[in-house]
């Protein structure tokens, strides 16, 4: 039986993000910059992510600078969905690629 909880609180979600940031800082110092390494990378449609019966029938190509460019913009507008997802992309190859202490 999973007893794993079917909610996360944003507050706990808050803090593990602002923790790793600030470990970021710390180490790439305050106005710091991660470089990207690899650009492109495999994305799930979002029909197709949490299908996990069913096999993806198509994978799409996402690039990271592209994501950069985004977030860049996303400070001059109103925030979206998509910046969120844009961000989540460039944490997810960061936690990949660099360790945090």
């Amino acid at each position: 039986m999973n007893s794993y909880p079917t909610s996360i609180s944003i507050t706990d979600l808050e803090q593990v993000l602002l923790q790793s940031l600030a470990a970021l800082k710390s180490q790439h110092g305050e106005q710091g910059h991660i470089e990207l390494k690899h650009d492109f990378y495999w994305d799930i449609p979002d029909d197709q992510l949490y299908a996990v019966y069913q096999e993806p029938q198509q994978l799409t190509i996402g690039q990271l600078s592209e994501n950069c460019q985004i977030i860049r913009e996303s400070q001059e507008r109103v925030l979206t969905g998509f910046d969120l997802l844009k961000a989540a992309h460039l944490l997810r190859y960061i936690s990949h690629t660099h360790i945090i202490l």
